[in-house]
């Protein structure tokens, strides 16, 4: 028999499970298992909220108390080429606020006997190579070759989110993917004067791509931005109640993570767009289809 595509509330479904997991493992200190869904028991589908992966709670920790704009600019881009945990420590640096020719070469130096003990870049993100020659030397290049100065004041000049993102976007070796990652970053740290947030603007990134063709079918570019627009306003209707459903003591409003960047009790745009990221593997997996990445319990899990 033929399984019925997904609808809209089998992806709201599968966001409040995802997220109760977090609630009873974090908040209640249940012990495993959280879930009786098969899939989420046994293989790693990341948290629903950006804010709750270790690499975002490791760079909001590093830069608590951080007010320089143009340090946590340069902080940000610096983590997210390389998005390890640790790599400050590994390192054994501290943030910075310039790369002169002394941090330059001791960057390079550093950067290289870390690889030769452990892989210094997540597999979780590709990004160019730079050409050829080494890309950890390549980054840091492009880094000290930055005026910071003169792209902020761009930033600070946009007039929408997209236009500042667009700024991003023309640095060598950032594509959209870790452009949108490091205008996120910047707005959890309030760093816009524009007040932006991660509700106000997303890049749709090819796993939520396909996450919404599941449920939608083919879409053009402008469908998929209608499309996720959709979403993001349908879950103040749907999530309330699918504790209900579920036969479940606890509402969505609860089990929300109170923390967020923004539009708590709901999920900010850019929050629904990584999530249709992981519903893609989440249906595929239950298909019996996939790479299969299994649940190994850690502290941030």
């Amino acid at each position: 028999m033929i399984p019925k595509p997904p609808i809209e509330i089998d992806f709201f479904t599968f966001v409040y499970k995802r997220q109760l997991i977090w609630y009873k493992r974090f908040i209640l200190k249940e012990d495993f298992p959280w879930t009786i869904d098969p899939v989420l028991q046994k293989y790693k589908i990341i948290n629903m909220y950006r804010e709750l992966d270790k690499c975002t709670i490791y760079l909001t920790h590093l830069l608590q108390d951080v007010v320089d704009r143009k340090k946590i600019l340069l902080t940000v881009m610096f983590f997210r080429f390389f998005n390890l945990c640790n790599i400050y420590e590994d390192l054994q640096i501290k943030p910075f606020s310039k790369i002169t020719p002394e941090i330059k070469s001791e960057l390079m130096n550093r950067l290289s006997n870390l690889k030769k003990r452990k892989p210094i870049f997540n597999d979780a993100y590709l990004i160019s190579s730079g050409g050829k020659g080494v890309k950890h030397e390549h980054i840091i290049s492009i880094l000290t070759g930055i005026d910071f100065d003169v792209l902020i004041q761009k930033i600070d000049a946009s007039k929408t989110a997209e236009e500042s993102f667009q700024y991003l976007v023309q640095i060598p070796m950032v594509g959209p993917f870790i452009a949108c990652e490091f205008w996120t970053d910047l707005c959890y740290f309030r760093w816009f004067k524009q007040n932006w947030t991660d509700n106000d603007f997303v890049n749709i990134g090819p796993g939520s791509k396909w996450g919404l063709e599941i449920l939608y079918g083919k879409l053009s570019k402008r469908e998929l931005k209608e499309k996720l627009s959709h979403l993001h306003k349908m879950q103040e209707k749907i999530l309330p109640t699918i504790h209900e459903q579920e036969k479940s003591l606890f509402a969505w409003k609860e089990i929300a993570y109170k923390n967020a960047c923004s539009h708590y009790p709901f999920l900010s745009i850019t929050n629904i767009e990584g999530s249709l990221c992981e519903f893609r593997k989440y249906y595929r997996l239950s298909q019996g289809l996939g790479k299969k990445r299994y649940f190994r319990r850690t502290l941030m899990g």
